[in-house]
């Protein structure tokens, strides 16, 4: 009888101390079940994060490749014949020739695409935001180009003048060709075979007509094709921004490119109602 009294006191003086210890001293079991779903919730983010990177990479690994082939080949021999080498052989072999398409030809893949949007065909983005996403492409392009002529001051093969590195022509050809590659190589991969060939032809006319150097058409086209991956690139995250900061609805934000007496922008309009 007294050992049943002795316990039943040392119940009494113990379990009111231990029931008024803090929470964070009692043992924490895992439930395992939230264990494998926070396992697998950060497995799948790394996997996703480690997609991004790939994606990123397939993306800059072409434009980087042309862009690297043209410094290399840039007032020197270069790989296989080089800048010069083939300068000569199409000088011994085209001395006459000369063309002005290739004026034309660089425009070719933005009016395969309106002409696309008029006959109905639709691409991955409608009329109005490929003509933001085109417009976008432009200004990149004609921004890192320009600067690049200033900066390298490359004279021309024909001696005419000293902004032959990148070539413009190739370079809005390709950014060009990119755009409608994006807007419509998913629908059939003629559609891209057919814009990077005029693209493509943009680059030889203009060596063939003596206006730039291997090198300059080779980064034209890697600095080309890197203008409409980066602005497709950006142009989610850019509604993502706009689309947080007016969520209300009776307020609406439009972007658009403009051109007006020989200046291009992006105009932001703004409308409350």
């Amino acid at each position: 009888m007294k050992k049943y009294i002795y316990c039943l006191l040392l119940n009494w003086l113990v379990l009111p101390a231990w029931a008024n210890q803090p929470a964070d001293l009692y043992l924490h079991i895992p439930d395992t079940a939230v264990v494998s779903e926070l396992a697998d919730t950060t497995e799948t983010a790394q996997v996703a994060e480690r997609s991004k990177l790939s994606v990123l990479a397939r993306k800059m690994a072409v434009p980087t490749l042309l862009i690297t082939l043209g410094i290399t080949h840039m007032d020197d021999e270069g790989l296989f014949e080089g800048s010069r080498g083939l300068r000569r052989v199409v000088r011994s072999n085209y001395q006459d020739f000369n063309t002005q398409i290739d004026n034309y030809t660089y425009h070719v893949p933005v009016a395969m695409a309106v002409g696309l949007n008029l006959a109905g065909v639709r691409g991955e983005h409608h009329f109005t935001e490929q003509a933001i996403l085109l417009g976008m492409t432009h200004l990149l392009n004609r921004t890192l180009t320009n600067n690049l002529k200033t900066l390298t001051a490359i004279d021309r093969p024909d001696n005419s003048s000293d902004d032959a590195f990148p070539s413009a022509h190739t370079s809005r050809a390709f950014a060009y060709a990119t755009f409608f590659h994006k807007e419509y190589g998913k629908r059939s991969v003629w559609y891209s075979v057919a814009g990077y060939s005029f693209a493509t032809a943009t680059g030889a006319l203009r060596i063939l007509n003596d206006k730039h150097w291997l090198s300059d058409v080779l980064a034209g086209a890697g600095i080309g094709m890197l203008s409409a991956e980066v602005v497709y690139l950006v142009y989610p995250y850019i509604q993502r921004k706009i689309a947080q900061s007016h969520h209300k609805k009776n307020q609406q934000l439009g972007v658009m490119p403009f051109h007006s007496g020989g200046a291009t922008g992006i105009a932001l309009i703004y409308r409350i109602p």
